[in-house]
């Protein structure tokens, strides 16, 4: 266990420094997938340097976001000057309100308990709402190619807590801490040949492109969870 000290200080390191952020085209796939957002109350728990706030109030959300660094608030004020935002960890939100949407975009993992962050997004989304969860595979390919070629995970990742597990116990969470999922989506990173006016590494897009389009859904790098209320569910 880290103190929420230690975890806000290592956390505001990365944001002063490399900051943690995917292509904005994974934000907005994010937004397709849960639906319309005008004048829908759109949450981003650990919301990091504000993307997602960003496109959703583009199209007429009504944005909030909350993060334990401050490093990422600037970030995200910045990126989302509309955003109403909150310095807070995901485990005890002080919002009482409903919202329609409610995101948490590859950071349940590296809770010191992410039981309690799932029953906050499952408190905190009105009856009809829907949430995006993303959580990291155990066993993606990515993993197993790393064994095989060099007889270790190469995914130790460096955040201060990290967690994976398979896409079954993934499902079997989520539904032990008041959430039901609906559909689930594999994520991996998008083949880019050309960014900011300049050509990546060729060998790099080979391979993610391998990994978007053939790696079958259950060795995918993350998934991404579309989720509704546990209680609603049980009601119909």
């Amino acid at each position: 266990m880290q103190s929420k000290s230690e975890v806000s200080k290592d956390y505001d390191r990365i944001f002063s420094t490399h900051g943690l952020r995917a292509d904005d085209s994974y934000y907005k796939w994010i937004i397709r997938i849960l639906g319309g957002m005008s004048n829908k109350k759109f949450l981003d728990i650990s919301c990091g340097e504000g993307i997602v706030l960003r496109e959703a109030g583009r199209l007429g959300a009504k944005t909030f976001g909350l993060d334990i660094s401050q490093q990422a608030l600037k970030k995200t004020k910045i990126n989302s000057p509309a955003s109403f935002l909150v310095l807070s960890d995901g485990e005890n939100i002080c919002f009482n309100a409903k919202f329609d949407y409610v995101t948490c975009l590859g950071s349940l993992e590296h809770y010191n308990y992410p039981e309690a962050g799932c029953r906050e997004i499952a408190r905190l989304l009105e009856d009809s709402g829907r949430s995006i969860i993303v959580l990291p595979n155990k066993f993606s390919m990515h993993v197993i190619l790393d064994v095989l070629f060099k007889g270790k995970s190469g995914n130790e990742g460096f955040q201060i807590i990290e967690r994976d597990a398979s896409f079954g116990q993934w499902k079997e969470f989520l539904e032990a801490n008041g959430l039901k999922a609906l559909k689930a989506y594999k994520v991996n990173e998008r083949p880019v040949l050309w960014k900011d006016g300049k050509i990546r590494s060729i060998a790099k897009f080979l391979r993610n492109l391998w990994f978007y389009y053939l790696v079958p859904f259950y060795f995918a790098r993350e998934f991404a969870f579309l989720c509704e209320k546990k209680e609603k569910a049980l009601k119909k």
